[in-house]
């Protein structure tokens, strides 16, 4: 008798201990008393598996940057509006982890925060640079896999929802230029605001007097080239170069494209787009990631001839793009220069050269070290020419 009492009295404590959780999973435990999340934001490089966070130096969020979490629960309860801000390296609002078994099945967050301009149309002028940051959306998903209640800040890893193309100058004497302001003229684009495909002009991001690199976030999905099978050229745009400081050499030109460009942008893709000097007019050429449109087997390198020192008959190099185009033109013609001419010539590296990680990354198929170690002989300061943790570019 003692025996089925005891085993009675261990089936109801069994079931209040049941009764118990699920009176919990009707009126969870209010949030305050519980763990608050907290995000450690990355943003992943366009178009590459390397995160960059702020440790290493890729500053994208900064004190004060909203962003909007949207959370689903394991009660099957969305809540859509959490607003984080960023302080001190991590994100920081008022959602708290529960201590009555509730986890996140879904996350997602998204910058700019929603209602801010950003994320409400699509930004064409984007010659300020909060205008441009506000322009590169960008989206972080998460899951019960990877967002647990501890103390720790959550990682979080953005990718652009949107394509970049960048804009720089190629060309002999593009040493000291830069691009003051880019108008890129475009046709058939949808702004997402109810009045369907049209041409929409955007204002690139140059900096506050100009950059070496005139840069600006594209909605994906836009057609860049007109696919055309002639060998004609189409308008894209205008473009104003000229030096630093100085407006009175400044000039602008009309750029132009290939009618045989046929590029479909993408999301989290980045867009090299070269500029090379015909006149007053300058070709754009389109590389993607790197890589050339359409072959995508090389990648696409500066191209800049190093000048003779009439005084010691050599070829000075102080650029990275002087040593990636002789280490081209040392092993085969290029851009209308013959191979035979420039080896029977001699180079001198009369600056620091750093080569950046980059760079190294692609092998031979971006800097031709092959090549310049074959050919050593005919380069003084060989130990000018090094890499950024200090070893040499044509070996000890």
């Amino acid at each position: 008798m003692k025996i089925r009492l005891l085993y009675a009295l261990l089936v109801l404590g069994v079931a209040a201990s049941f009764s118990s959780c699920r009176d919990n999973a009707v009126e969870p435990i209010e949030p305050a008393e519980g763990q608050q999340l907290t995000f450690l934001p990355s943003v992943k490089s366009m178009n590459e598996e390397v995160i960059h966070t702020r440790a290493t130096g890729n500053v994208f969020f900064e004190n004060g940057d909203e962003i909007t979490v949207k959370i689903t629960t394991s009660r099957g309860v969305t809540h859509p509006n959490y607003a984080y801000t960023y302080a001190g390296g991590t994100f920081t609002g008022n959602f708290f982890f529960t201590p009555d078994q509730t986890y996140i099945t879904q996350l997602e967050a998204l910058w700019p925060a929603e209602g801010s301009q950003g994320r409400a149309q699509i930004i064409t002028d984007q010659r300020k640079y909060d205008d441009y940051k506000q322009a590169n959306r960008l989206r972080a998903t998460g899951s019960t896999e990877n967002i647990m209640p501890t103390t720790a800040p959550v990682p979080l890893v953005f990718e652009h929802e949107q394509s970049r193309i960048t804009f720089r100058l190629a060309g002999q004497n593009a040493n000291g230029l830069i691009i003051k302001s880019l108008l890129l003229e475009l046709e058939k684009v949808d702004l997402g605001d109810g009045k369907g495909s049209r041409g929409v002009g955007f204002w690139a991001y140059c900096e506050d007097k100009g950059a070496l690199n005139a840069k600006m976030i594209l909605p994906a999905g836009i057609q860049f080239g007109p696919n055309l099978d002639n060998d004609e050229r189409m308008k894209i745009g205008l473009v104003t170069v000229g030096t630093a400081g100085n407006s009175a050499d400044d000039y602008r030109g009309i750029m132009y494209i290939p009618n045989r460009t046929d590029i479909i942008l993408k999301a989290n893709h980045d867009y090299l787009v070269t500029l090379t000097p015909e006149g007053y007019d300058l070709m754009a050429t389109v590389t993607i990631s790197g890589f050339p449109q359409p072959d995508g087997n090389h990648v696409g390198v500066p191209f800049q001839l190093p000048v003779q020192n009439t005084e010691t008959g050599k070829y000075e190099i102080n650029t990275v793009a002087q040593l990636v185009t002789i280490s081209w033109l040392l092993d085969g013609g290029l851009n209308g220069e013959k191979q035979a001419d420039w080896m029977a010539r001699e180079f001198d590296i009369v600056s620091p050269v750093v080569v950046s990680d980059k760079i190294k990354a692609e092998g031979d198929r971006y800097l031709n070290v092959t090549t310049l170690k074959s050919n050593k002989e005919k380069f003084t300061n060989t130990d000018k020419a090094t890499y950024p943790n200090g070893s040499k570019v044509f070996g000890d």
